[in-house]
């Protein structure tokens, strides 16, 4: 039997997207509640897998008003929450919250959860990770070089002959995951820079591979007047920075172009 579910993206800078889903029926009046509890930038879709519609519910449920300036995140952890009902299999839903306020989104969260037609009682948390450290100058810092490498990348496109839109800067954490999107009259492409080099905390992995697609398929889906052909590419500044996982991926996936372009600031 066909499902429909709300999915929630959770996204704070310097982490991986989370990606909540609820599926039904549900109450909206939990659902809403476990929001409440979410920090960062909270995007909300629901999904009916009946007709294959998808609406985007963030202006109602979500918040894309989230500035990373007006706060200062010390410990930053992926929390695990447990409910259960008797009988059936444990709902695990995972977020990210300010560890140090563990006491606040506890009081927040509801103590049951009616889902797929079963109510839930709340059982319990758990660290399912550890914790992220951020801060307002370390996030400044790398904002630069990441919006450097944007301008640098879509300078490469012009020069090919494509105008460019400097996504990523002109709408920051609203991009939806697209950082420079080139045109001309028969193409679109839309693409993805990293500025990353191995002494970074983690690699790209496949998950934000996946994460790119998904990104794309949603630009395309809200501009659907489009008559032109589309290339999704994924550009990163160094090399060897793709876990086991992503490598196996872009063998056997053709819908994204990646590569590799050193960020040549001497230019």
């Amino acid at each position: 039997m066909k499902q429909s579910y709300y999915l929630i993206k959770q996204v704070l800078p310097h982490v991986p997207i989370n990606i909540i889903k609820i599926y039904e029926p549900c109450n909206v009046t939990h659902l809403k509640q476990l929001i409440s509890t979410l920090i960062g930038e909270i995007n909300v879709y629901h999904y009916d897998k009946d007709d294959n519609s998808r609406k985007n519910l963030t202006e109602t449920f979500g918040n894309l008003e989230f500035n990373i300036y007006e706060h200062r995140f010390e410990n930053i952890g992926k929390i695990q929450y447990v409910y259960r009902c008797h009988g059936y299999n444990a709902m695990y839903i995972i977020a990210y919250i300010m560890i140090d306020k563990k006491s606040k989104y506890l009081s927040l969260m509801p103590r049951k959860f009616y889902v797929q037609g079963i109510v839930r009682f709340y059982d319990g948390m758990n660290i399912s990770s550890g914790i992220f450290i951020s801060n307002i100058e370390e996030h400044k810092r790398k904002n630069t070089y990441g919006d450097e490498y944007e301008k640098y990348i879509a300078k490469k496109y012009e020069e090919n002959g494509f105008s460019v839109t400097l996504n990523g800067i002109n709408k920051s954490y609203n991009d939806g995951g697209i950082d420079v999107i080139a045109e001309n009259e028969d193409t679109v492409i839309l693409v993805q820079c990293k500025n990353w080099s191995l002494s970074n905390d983690y690699k790209i992995n496949q998950k934000d591979l996946r994460a790119f697609i998904g990104d794309c398929y949603l630009y395309v889906l809200e501009n659907s007047g489009l008559n032109k052909s589309i290339g999704f590419h994924f550009i990163v500044s160094h090399d060897n920075i793709l876990t086991k996982s992503a490598e196996i991926f872009l063998n056997k996936n053709t819908l994204i172009k990646f590569k590799c372009i050193p960020f040549e600031t001497g230019e």
